[in-house]
């Protein structure tokens, strides 16, 4: 009777941990849904509340990470600084727009690297009307000391015919 309490309690103790602890796959949709958080912006922020976020959306990323956006010319690795001031610069020139991601696959090639693919959505306002622009991006990731962390970012380019 003791071992059939025993069992019970370890398989109660096993499906607890297996759902309070968060997967990889878990860990990477959050650190995506915060990144989206900290790059929106609202024409309301507080300058100390975008440095804020800015500086949260720098400690999601290793560094050097790379940014590759073919239309801009830009493909380049930054480190945290570059990384910070460009998303900064982002959120000053896209004010009151909403940053989310959506439709990601999250594949794992290797253990401890992950290939995300997802669409950036960026819904906003201007003076005169609202916008809404979607990119489509390539994401790496690495866990690093049992964190993950973005790695690259490349936007897809489509062609136009």
């Amino acid at each position: 009777m003791n071992i059939k309490r025993i069992l019970i309690f370890l398989l109660l103790a096993a499906a607890t941990l297996y759902f309070l602890l968060p997967s990889d796959e878990k860990e990477i949709r959050n650190n995506l849904a915060s990144l989206a958080e900290y790059c929106s912006s609202s024409g309301k922020e507080a300058p100390i509340a975008a440095l804020k976020n800015v500086m949260l959306a720098g400690k999601l990323c290793s560094y050097p990470c790379r940014v590759q956006v073919e239309s801009f010319n830009i493909d380049q690795d930054f480190n945290k600084k570059e990384f910070t001031d460009h998303v900064l610069m982002l959120k000053k020139m896209t004010m009151n727009t909403r940053f989310s991601f959506h439709d990601t696959v999250i594949n794992f090639p290797m253990d401890g690297k992950a290939e995300l693919v997802s669409t950036l959505r960026l819904d906003g306002k201007t003076e005169d009307n609202r916008f809404t622009d979607a990119y489509e991006l390539n994401i790496h990731a690495e866990k690093t000391n049992g964190n993950w962390f973005f790695s690259s970012f490349t936007v897809i380019e489509f062609m136009e015919q």
